[in-house]
């Protein structure tokens, strides 16, 4: 069944004969996401990993060092990279869950406005969505040249690619590059040990054998002379396949690498400013001129990447864990200081989603705790309850050690953030009660006052 596509002033967008007129002068869009994907795990943001192809994207193009995603699991946020909106909002928020056949993405709007959109394997949002688009391959075997030797001529397009890698099982020998356990940065938030490092190893590995199939994409484009008015955008779904990342609200599950390369448009160089994954489908609306739908929740952050236009900075990005393998229902506000999460099961310890669960990083982290060899920061992932509210002060405790949500010094920021949630919650339709009511809404809509 096809569904209406509309734009904001309610009228069919192919009917536009302004936005059909300028179909030919448009940007062509792609997009490549990686599975499973930690900021800075890239050769040119600082870590240990080779990824030559992409390294170039991150000297030529714009990058995000604080780039996050709406939600920690994979498919809830790939459908707010399609949508605009949290996975809350569109009912997408558990694992698998398919995109409704009633939502309308960024792909129609694109679709409907002139351009020929395509994708390769990973899309994540049900078999209906995938025949959304004009083309798509599921198949590791077909070559991304299909997609380029079926596109209309003259016809502007989006070309999504969702690679499978780093995603686990970890298969050792079967990537082009391999990495040295020794040499492999450790993060402060894991415990160091041989089978932790030769874990990362191997997610090192993966991100190679990744960067490998998106230079294949980069070099289409140069062959195919597309660079001069194609918009490349890299980033990942979610954090690394790791205990206390993937499946979390800390910032190693958050919080991945994105940057944007747009040849003679884009400006060389690192923004800090707070991106969210929300924002992706409003930025592409933007360069290619089409009006943003209300129901969208992100910003254009299109005058950061050309330098040109007015930007206003968010205050705060929002992410969300819902069911995974198994229900963790968490809420997270983060600003450029600080972080407030909202655990709605403390009763319950973390419990790490099936693919980490059956990790060697786990088994490590658990047979370290047995022998009493994890540092009392370490044992955070331990502890047989969680907090209900957890603070932390990231310029202080990037690494979230340090929980102040108690700290009477820092009530007044606790209770701010838990305001910016709150409103959050009731202006995106989140079925978690929020922390504080809105007048007139019934009681018992919110969290008991004292948290």
């Amino acid at each position: 069944m096809r569904v209406s596509r509309r734009n904001v002033l309610g009228s069919p967008l192919a009917a536009a004969p302004l936005l059909q007129a300028q179909a030919n002068t448009r940007p062509n869009l792609v997009f490549i996401i990686s599975d499973d994907h930690s900021y800075p795990d890239l050769g040119a943001l600082g870590a240990p990993v080779q990824t030559p192809n992409l390294d170039r994207l991150v000297k030529e193009g714009t990058v995000f060092e604080n780039c996050f995603v709406t939600s920690a699991q994979c498919s809830p946020n790939r459908s707010s990279i399609l949508t605009g909106c949290s996975p809350h909002t569109t009912a997408t928020s558990r694992l698998h869950t398919p995109m409704p056949e009633h939502e309308v993405t960024v792909i129609d709007h694109l679709r409907d406005a002139g351009y020929f959109t395509g994708a390769f394997r990973k899309v994540h949002q049900g078999a209906n969505f995938d025949k959304r688009w004009s083309y798509y391959s599921a198949s590791h075997q077909t070559p991304f040249s299909e997609f380029f030797d079926k596109l209309p001529k003259g016809k502007p397009f989006y070309l999504h690619i969702g690679l499978t890698d780093p995603h686990r099982p970890y298969r050792r020998g079967n990537y082009p590059v391999k990495h040295d356990p020794a040499k492999v940065s450790v993060p402060k938030w894991l415990p160091d040990s041989p089978e932790i490092r030769q874990d990362i190893a191997d997610y090192y590995d993966a991100i190679s054998r990744m960067d490998a199939d998106a230079g294949q994409v980069l070099t289409l484009l140069k062959e195919r002379n597309l660079l001069d008015n194609t918009l490349v955008i890299f980033t990942g779904d979610n954090g690394m396949p790791f205990p206390g990342a993937k499946g979390t609200c800390y910032e190693p599950g958050i919080r991945v690498p994105m940057v944007a390369w747009w040849p003679g448009r884009t400006k060389p160089g690192t923004r800090k400013e707070l991106i969210a994954h929300v924002d992706l489908p409003s930025t592409w609306l933007d360069a290619a001129g089409i009006p943003q739908p209300k129901k969208m929740q992100g910003r254009s952050f299109l005058p950061l990447l050309t330098g040109t236009g007015a930007y206003t900075p968010r205050e705060a990005v929002f992410s969300e864990r819902n069911w995974h393998d198994n229900y963790d229902p968490i809420r997270a506000v983060r600003t450029a200081r600080y972080k407030l999460i909202f655990n709605a099961q403390p009763n319950l310890p973390y419990r790490p989603i099936a693919d980490l669960r059956d990790s060697p990083t786990w088994a490590s982290y658990l047979a370290l705790a047995r022998r009493a060899q994890l540092s009392p920061e370490h044992m955070r992932l331990q502890q047989p309850i969680r907090p209900v509210i957890e603070l932390y002060d990231l310029e202080t405790d990037p690494h979230e050690f340090y929980n102040l949500a108690g700290d009477p010094k820092h009530a007044g920021i606790g209770e701010r953030l838990k305001k910016q949630l709150s409103d959050w919650m009731h202006d995106t339709s989140d079925y978690l009660p929020p922390c504080f009511p809105r007048r007139g809404e019934p009681a018992g809509r919110h969290w008991p006052m004292s948290l």
